[in-house]
């Protein structure tokens, strides 16, 4: 039985304003009518009667104005009423059905909503539910707790059976408790999501989620003990592996080297700041946008061909990369939807690869010029390299090895040419040269071939892989060993036979050799020096020979080079015996010494007798320099009053002279005047050898010096017939020198030349210029020296006969010798027989300081004179 819908209280207050209203209005039509009548136009006032008629009004009653308009406002009334009553009752039937939907849709949320709450009961989650009342109520009042459904049997308090969000904070451990209660609070007051893992005091696992829900704040807890736990440590590993990605994406970001990942079409998908260093970008987004390639386009399609039909691809090629040009390694891999690569700069490697096959190509050529025959044989068993000295060693064709023969092929080869050893199993022999390929430890053997040769094999594992074969022919080696060994018995038996004791105590202080005249001189027994005794066994065995204890000391110290110092030394031993031997020790260079001992008792004797003699003879010569001094000086005076009166007697000045008077006269001035020069040279010596000669230095022309010279030997040269040649080029400058003594010197050569010319024979006076030195020289064409007077014939008083038979005093040279050692210079001779003599002073352009007679030099002489030299 359905009951019928009551209008709302609102809808009938409505309809009683709406009938008010009509009401009114009937009630003011009558008051209006007459004055509406009045008003009427006049139109109006005549068709409404007929109007009025034919609606079945009485004309006369329609005639009256006031009644028309009474019942025209009346009909009015009841058609608006009727307008009123109509839309009432459809309002009304609107209303209740809105009243029936909204009760069947309050109905469909009830039933929905005790659905949800039977859906949440049967949850096993706990969820805890704040509404807004809850959430403004102060913390901790019974109106802040939050609705609880869902299963919550592990939950709740076993002793009351309640449950709340205090008591569930409570079972969990504090610091659990503390996060959970944060993220709440913060769920409450901002909304804020959160999603946590929170344990429990009895070791079970709940996954707390909190997250707004319109105005309602709400916690889903749930129980992940269990299988709920497995798939929240997947959850947990799943979030660390994308924590780990981002992180390695991060590091990629960051790597040194570029890299990227492409689409299937090659299109560039993702690069890393390197990658964006490299090709310039301002962004690996702006190298993507962009399009940037860091690799040319052959690169790419050989990387793309190579992943045609395989998942990885790798190229050594050349890129720029931030405007350098680079050797890179690129690698590309197929990865799920595309590409990924990476390039990394191997320069250093390029370079250092460069610089290895340089290396290997210089260790070739090295090898290729030593003499030791080279071949290594690669794993393969197959030769890879062999020298220059290989080829000739064996004298196998070139071109048959460059085809790489392998080694038992080049075995049989040499076999074929008899350049191995015989062998009565050469099968075997071979196999056991292959095992050397698989064997750590190398080989060394002789083979003594046919022909009479002897090769050294050394053979060893090459680092990379195969053998490294060096052949040497010691052939000569052995001989020369051979030759050693008997040479060393020669020696030994040289040693035993010298006259000289020999030692030889090594780097340990014993003693390696000796020989029979180290034992006499030392009177030592064989069975003491045998057993390579120790140096001080040796001398104590000698010590009665020594004069005293720090000879044997000072003689150990130098055998054992106690003072680190090695060096060779040599000493002398006076022996109590009266003998003297004079020893020598010489370091050998393997740290043995070598010891000599020589009795040189009766050289001694001898050398003190021939010093003796020697002081005699140095003893007269002084006695005869001064008896000559002294004799010139006693010689002068006499000799320039003699000159004096021959020279008055020659002027005719008390009276004339008959010609052979003059002839005498002439002969007393000459020969007085020889005299004198003697008697002048004489004192110059004399001077020379006390050391007592200065120079007076000053700026000589050279050139003057030459003319001077050749005027000094015009007249003679006249007188003798000898043709005078003077060799004097412009330019030759001056010397320092004492210019007195540079004549002297030109005069006593020239003196010296005119004596030992013929008539017709020529002479030479020439000067020459080098860098620090001048030469001043005459030579002539005649009589020359023979070889056997060479020596002496800048000596004193060493004088030869000239053309004319006549000796002179043998000072002239002397003084020339003497002068130019006085100036820094020396003094050369180059002469042959019946060629001529050629005698060159060579004088420095600067004197330094006179030097002393005893610290010159000896003249050379040049026995192979040529003529016209």
């Amino acid at each position: 039985m359905k009951t019928k819908a009551t209008p709302p209280a609102g809808k009938r207050s409505d309809r009683s304003v709406r009938l008010a209203g009509v009401a009114g209005l009937a009630a003011l039509v009558p008051l209006s009518a007459a004055r509406a009548a009045a008003e009427l136009p006049g139109n109006l006032q005549q068709g409404l009667p007929k109007a009025l008629g034919a609606l079945g009004v009485p004309p006369v009653a329609a005639a009256e104005p006031s009644v028309s308009l009474s019942l025209l406002a009346a009909v009015g009334i009841a058609i608006v009423g009727a307008a009123a009553a109509f839309m009432g009752q459809r309002s009304a039937r609107i209303a209740r059905r809105v009243a029936l939907a909204r009760e069947e849709e309050l109905a469909s949320l009830e039933a929905r909503l005790h659905s949800a709450e039977s859906i949440l009961a049967a949850e096993p989650d706990a969820v805890f539910i704040w509404t807004p009342e809850s959430l403004r109520a102060a913390p901790g009042t019974f109106q802040s707790r939050p609705r609880i459904v869902g299963s919550t049997a592990t939950l709740v308090d076993p002793a009351s059976g309640d449950l709340d969000f205090a008591y569930l904070l409570s079972r969990l451990e504090p610091e659990n408790a503390g996060r959970l209660n944060t993220a709440v609070q913060r769920l409450r007051t901002r909304g804020a999501r959160f999603s946590l893992h929170v344990q429990s005091l009895d070791g079970r696992t709940f996954e707390a989620e909190g997250r707004p829900a319109g105005a309602l704040a709400v916690l889903w807890l749930r129980d992940v003990t269990g299988e709920r736990a497995e798939v929240s440590r997947l959850m947990e590993r799943l979030r660390q592996a994308d924590a780990a990605r981002a992180r390695f994406e991060e590091q990629l970001m960051t790597a040194p080297f570029p890299a990227w990942r492409r689409d299937e079409e090659g299109k560039l998908l993702w690069v890393n700041d390197a990658y964006a260093r490299a090709v310039d970008a301002a962004s690996p987004e702006d190298a993507v946008e962009r399009g940037l390639e860091l690799l040319g386009e052959d690169v790419l399609g050989r990387l793309r061909r190579r992943l045609f039909d395989r998942d990885r691809a790798e190229e050594r090629t050349h890129a720029i990369m931030a405007g350098e040009r680079r050797a890179i390694e690129v690698f590309e891999r197929r990865v799920k939807n595309g590409l990924a690569g990476v390039a990394i700069d191997v320069s250093a490697l390029d370079h250092a690869e460069a610089e290895l096959r340089r290396h290997i190509e210089s260790h070739a050529a090295t090898l290729d010029r030593v003499k030791t025959a080279v071949a290594i044989c690669g794993p393969d068993k197959r030769l890879r390299f062999r020298n220059r000295a290989f080829e000739q060693l064996w004298g196998l064709d070139p071109q048959w090895l460059d085809a790489e023969p392998s080694d038992g092929e080049m075995l049989d080869e040499l076999r074929v040419l008899r350049r191995l050893p015989e062998q009565a199993n050469f099968q075997a022999w071979k196999q056991a040269r292959m095992e050397l390929y698989t064997s750590p430890d190398p080989i060394e053997e002789y083979w003594h071939l046919p022909d009479g040769r002897t090769i050294k094999v050394l053979g060893q594992a090459h680092p990379f892989g195969g053998v490294i074969y060096l052949y040497e022919n010691v052939t000569e080696q052995l001989n020369l060993e051979s030759s050693y060994n008997t040479l060393a018995r020669v020696q030994r038996e040289t040693i035993d036979h010298l006259y000289e004791g020999v030692a030889v105590f090594g780097s340990d202080g014993r003693l390696k050799l000796w020989n029979p005249a180290f034992a006499r001189i030392w009177s030592l027994a064989g069975d003491v020096l045998g057993g390579e005794p120790h140096v001080n066994e040796v001398l104590a065995a000698s010590r009665p020979l020594f004069a005293s204890d720090a000879e044997v000391e000072s003689l150990k110290a130098r055998i054992t080079m106690a003072s680190g110092v090695r060096s060779p030394a040599t000493g002398r031993l006076n022996r109590p015996d009266d003998t003297v031997i004079d020893y020598a020790v010489v370091p050998l260079p393997d740290g043995a010494s070598l010891l000599t001992y020589v009795d040189v008792t009766d050289s001694i004797k001898m050398e003190l007798a021939l010093r003796e003699r020697n002081d005699a003879l140095e003893t007269a010569d002084r006695l005869k320099s001064e008896f000559i001094s002294h004799v010139s000086y006693q010689l002068r005076t006499p000799l320039t009053n003699i000159l004096g009166f021959g020279e008055i007697l020659e002027a005719e000045m008390f009276g004339d002279l008959n010609p052979k008077q003059h002839e005498y006269t002439q002969g007393i001035l000459e020969s007085s005047e020889t005299l004198l020069d003697v008697v002048n040279d004489i004192l110059d010596l004399a001077v020379i050898e006390a050391g007592a000669m200065t120079l007076d230095l000053s700026d000589v022309e050279l050139s003057e010096v030459v003319f001077a010279a050749e005027d000094f030997a015009q007249r003679p040269a006249q007188k003798n017939r000898v043709v005078l040649k003077v060799e004097c080029p412009e330019g030759l400058g001056h010397i320092r020198a004492d210019e007195k003594r540079i004549k002297q010197i030109m005069i006593n050569l020239l003196s010296n030349a005119l004596a030992f010319t013929r008539p017709g024979d020529t002479i030479t006076i020439g000067a020459k210029r080098l860098e620090n030195a001048v030469q001043l020289y005459v030579a002539d064409t005649g009589i020359g020296i023979k070889p056997e007077f060479q020596a002496t014939v800048f000596d004193r008083f060493e004088a030869r006969a000239g053309t004319d038979r006549r000796r002179g005093a043998g000072l002239g040279l002397s003084l020339v010798r003497s002068f130019v050692e006085l100036h820094g210079g020396w003094v050369t001779l180059e002469s042959a027989p019946d060629v001529g003599t050629r005698v060159t002073c060579h004088l420095p352009v600067r004197v330094a300081s006179a030097a002393a007679p005893d610290d010159a030099v000896e003249p050379a002489i040049m026995v192979g004179y040529e003529e016209g030299a």
